[in-house]
């Protein structure tokens, strides 16, 4: 019937004599009615729709403006959502009663431990790993979120948080290889890893595929303690997966586990077989960055699109990635967690926040974020944020770190670029320890002989606590942000009594320059008070004259504070 009312109202549309009357014969009867009544219902339905539509693909868009909004709503969302001396729950259910209230997820709490590293939530992140170590099974194994049996899945996944807190927890070395053990243990001749009876493989949206995703974890603890014998087990399981070329080539399954394989494989080294599968992924990519939760479906899975941005930037494909990922961040609830599905007719808990979208949501961002300033190659960043090697000697940046340096100390940049600063902090004191730090291995390799490096960020200082003088940063605070969390990463590894120098603009001077989404600058006084928790004797210098500029617009402003003893 609706059919036959649809193709009536065509029929009608064909007529615009506006404001006259018609006697149409229809379906054998004769009807007299007005129409341009019905007409202009039925354009007004129409423009609804395409306004609708519109507001769907431009949300995504428009999301990005409030992505530090985002960040925070997520980030109290994990923190609400972590069960005290444990780790983080399943999900948060908005209707009816949640069975898994007030139970930690073991799976999601593995592998949530390195994105909560790489922004900076330390303490949180061993919470975790020390709960995990404290559940783990005689024989290695951990189980699902009940404690009913283990499972090979849940056990990698927990491996991949221990062996990333490793170098600040030492003490989990044992877990680790007893837990590599026990999967090996279950590895079939062939190289088939083993299904332990589960229901959640026995749905029909699950492959066995994703067991692809629990190789990285052996790779890695293979090289970390040299067992060689971990590596060739895994490249014997890939071997066998890979005899399912056709599946892995064809988007067959939930989109949230086909990105298990394809992360997994791009983890192997497979680049050009993902590169293949992601060109299906893409023609059923939207305008909007959607991408169905499978491909014959409208509804959007939300964790599934948070990784297939995360592919598609370790792909370098940064628009489909950006799209894809604003789209998903257009999906957050108001508490900061994120259904797993949203559409009609989704059914991958569509009233549930599950907890593992918001840890792919922290692993995109990181991503979108790395990726902006990654060179294309050794000679060039991006046309937004060229990195330059060389500062002029009367440069105000330049003799403010210079001011603070004593001889001899060990002194760190953080966010060192191709070193144009740390270069002339060792001409001036020769004796001086530099260290420097950046997202990009590429960019680090411009840096001098003498000059110490290391791939980290402002939120995760890959050094121990208490270890320099001198910790600076010059325009790095500004992409951050979490501003707290990166200040307190700063004064960490800053010695008791050392000086900690942030640099960077003043916000009284927004809109001098375009800035990506997140960036953020600085009023004077709001900085001071997050630096008292951490410091003493606390100054700012402004004006700061930079370039050819005299500084006297007050554009740069210097922050020098001493670590409590």
């Amino acid at each position: 019937m609706e059919k036959q009312r649809n193709s009536f109202i065509e029929n009608l549309l064909s007529f615009r004599n506006e404001g006259t009357h018609k006697v149409i014969t229809v379906f054998g009867f004769k009807i007299k009615i007005k129409l341009k009544r019905l007409v202009l219902e039925r354009i007004l339905e129409q423009q609804k729709q395409e306004l609708e539509q519109q507001k769907q693909e431009l949300g995504a868009f428009m999301s990005d403006k409030n992505l530090i909004d985002i960040y925070n709503k997520s980030k109290k969302w994990i923190y609400i959502n972590t069960i005290s001396e444990k780790g983080i729950v399943v999900q948060s259910t908005s209707e009816g009663s949640n069975i898994y209230e007030g139970i930690a997820y073991p799976e999601v709490t593995g592998y949530f431990i390195p994105s909560l590293l790489n922004w900076g939530h330390r303490k949180l992140a061993i919470q975790y790993a020390k709960w995990l170590v404290n559940i783990q099974h005689r024989d290695g194994s951990w189980f699902d979120y009940f404690d009913n049996s283990p499972y090979i899945f849940d056990t990698a996944q927990v491996l991949k948080g221990l062996i990333a807190i490793y170098p600040i927890m030492p003490e989990v070395k044992d877990s680790i290889l007893k837990g590599c053990d026990w999967i090996i243990s279950k590895i079939e001749e062939n190289g088939r890893l083993q299904f332990i009876d589960r229901s959640l493989m026995q749905l029909s949206s699950t492959t066995e595929l994703i067991h692809l995703y629990c190789l990285s974890p052996l790779v890695d603890a293979g090289k970390l303690f040299n067992k060689p014998e971990y590596i060739e087990i895994t490249k014997k399981v890939l071997s066998y997966y890979k005899g399912e070329i056709n599946k892995i080539l064809d988007f067959h399954t939930l989109s949230h586990f086909y990105a298990y394989i394809l992360d997994a494989l791009l983890d192997l080294g497979e680049i050009d077989l993902v590169k293949q599968a992601m060109e299906k992924v893409s023609k059923l990519q939207r305008k909007s960055g959607a991408v169905p939760a499978y491909k014959n479906v409208e509804w959007v899975c939300s964790v599934g699109l948070f990784q297939f941005s995360i592919i598609w930037y370790k792909l370098r494909e940064k628009e489909r990635a950006d799209r894809a990922f604003d789209f998903a961040c257009s999906m957050q609830n108001e508490s900061g967690g994120w259904y797993g599905s949203k559409g009609e007719g989704a059914d991958y808990n569509p009233k549930d926040e599950i907890s593992w979208a918001n840890k792919y949501f922290l692993d995109a961002l990181s991503l979108k974020i790395s990726t902006h300033f990654a060179s294309t190659g050794i000679e060039s960043t991006t046309d937004e944020y060229p990195l330059v090697d060389k500062i002029q000697n009367n440069d105000g940046r330049l003799l403010t770190v210079l001011h603070n340096i004593s001889k001899s100390s060990k002194v760190l940049e953080v966010g060192c670029g191709f070193g144009r600063i740390l270069k002339e902090v060792k001409k001036q004191y020769p004796d001086v320890e530099a260290y420097g730090i950046d997202l990009d291995e590429s960019i680090l390799q411009r840096l001098p002989s003498e000059i110490n490096s290391k791939v980290g960020s402002i939120l995760k200082i890959p050094y121990e606590d208490n270890t320099f003088d001198f910790v600076f940063c010059v325009e790095v605070l500004e992409h951050a942000i979490d501003i707290e969390n990166a200040i307190e990463e700063l004064f960490r590894v800053t010695k008791p009594g050392g000086k900690v120098l942030i640099l960077d603009k003043n916000i009284e001077c927004w809109g001098k320059y375009q800035t990506p989404t997140w960036e953020q600058w600085f009023d004077k006084k709001d900085l001071v008070e997050l630096m008292k928790k951490w410091s003493i004797e606390i100054s700012v210098l402004e004006d700061i004259p930079y370039d050819d500029n005299d500084g006297k617009e007050g554009l740069f402003m210097a922050w020098t504070g001493r670590k409590k003893i």
